[in-house]
């Protein structure tokens, strides 16, 4: 529904530009050209650009609009009041070269986020394990000071889990099993492609971690069961919003399905998706499945108020979430730059239309002051 205000609102998106020279020079141009369309609705240009090209002396920057089907347009426009951040990073170095500009425009009197995005995966996990109630749901998470913390890992639990403290999309994730006879290691590289190796003694095992390491910040966590009975890796993606009255919805739920004996199930290492409710039906109990759905309730009503009363104000975020074979619900992973594409993937178009309507619905109660219609 078009609302009846002609006034016409301008919201910012910032995000990381290519250094392909391709045009528009930024990913999720398909998402954009969407939220455009919603802008309209509620007469809120959107334009889109790089944090790092403000003229903060004249407070202008040059972005990018989409006008029309297959036209993208840039021109230079007044530094906007309201900015959503859809910055992704390729690792630590690409974000120290962005953070100067997102915490200036973070920290300006004039310009609020639409929410404050998440630090890490520890420091995420660091702040949930304050709260009594959500510590049954959480796996226990160590930084990786020392190649050293990864042996004693390995003792303690003889499968573990190493991921980027910063990634995304699944790129770096590795399990390593340690048997009588070896180590096996299993995972995707940093390019997100799938690989396997196997190690024949702790010291093959040192140098190996030390090259695949380098310089990013893993976090360690021991291997949880959460397949299919065939082996194929799943979790459960949960996009909860804002909506236009400043409260939490739970937008839409699928689960996605990795490829057998693989580690991960996210969609861009060539997972696939699958409405929630049929694939725990056919794997779990009348009775277990009503435990799940509980837990789910629970996370979902309890994570995005407390993070947001302890980390400040949030947008949207999506819940990855396991399920072992006993039926038991853990908290995986809190994501405050969530993705949408699982609902195309499992034909739920409406649910997607949905997660690109709110955020406009919600900019358009900060920017005038009243609620959506």
């Amino acid at each position: 529904m078009t609302n009846g205000s002609s006034q016409t609102h301008t919201l910012g998106v910032i995000t990381c530009f290519h250094a392909t020279g391709e045009r528009p020079p930024f990913p999720e141009k398909i998402f954009f050209e969407q939220l455009t369309q919603a802008g309209k609705k509620y007469h809120i240009n959107i334009i889109i650009f790089n944090p790092k090209q403000i003229d903060w002396s004249t407070r202008t920057v040059k972005a990018w609009t989409h006008p029309s089907p297959n036209q993208w347009i840039s021109s230079t426009f007044p530094l906007p009041c309201l900015i959503y951040d859809r910055c992704f990073y390729m690792d630590r170095k690409h974000y120290l070269s962005y953070k100067p500009s997102v915490v200036r425009l973070a920290e300006d009197p004039e310009t609020r986020l639409l929410g404050r995005p998440l630090g890490g995966k520890l420091q995420t996990y660091l702040m949930l394990k304050e709260y009594p109630k959500l510590q049954p749901y959480l796996p226990s998470t160590y930084p990786v000071r020392s190649l050293q913390s990864v042996l004693s890992a390995l003792k303690a639990w003889s499968t573990i889990l190493l991921k980027p403290n910063g990634g995304s999309l699944g790129c770096g994730v590795i399990s390593i099993k340690q048997t009588l006879s070896c180590y096996f290691i299993s995972g995707r590289t940093k390019q997100n492609q799938f690989f396997q190796d196997v190690l024949f003694n702790k010291k093959q095992l040192l140098v190996w971690l030390e090259h695949f390491i380098a310089n990013t910040r893993y976090i360690i966590q021991p291997f949880l069961k959460l397949t299919t009975p065939d082996h194929r890796p799943f979790d459960v993606r949960i996009l909860v919003q804002k909506n236009e009255k400043h409260e939490w919805e739970t937008t839409g739920m699928a689960v996605r399905i990795g490829n057998p004996h693989t580690v991960t199930s996210n969609l861009h290492g060539g997972g696939e998706a699958v409405p929630l409710l049929p694939f725990i039906e056919k794997l779990y109990s009348k009775e277990v499945v009503i435990k799940i759905q509980n837990q789910i309730k629970e996370l979902t009503d309890l994570v995005p108020n407390y993070i947001e009363a302890k980390h400040g104000p949030l947008l949207e975020l999506g819940l990855d979430l396991g399920i072992d074979p006993q039926g038991k619900v853990w908290l995986l992973e809190v994501n405050s730059k969530p993705g949408r594409s699982v609902f195309l993937k499992i034909g739920r178009h409406e649910l997607r239309e949905r997660a690109i309507q709110l955020p406009i619905r919600y900019a358009y109660s900060l920017l005038t002051g009243g609620k959506a219609g």
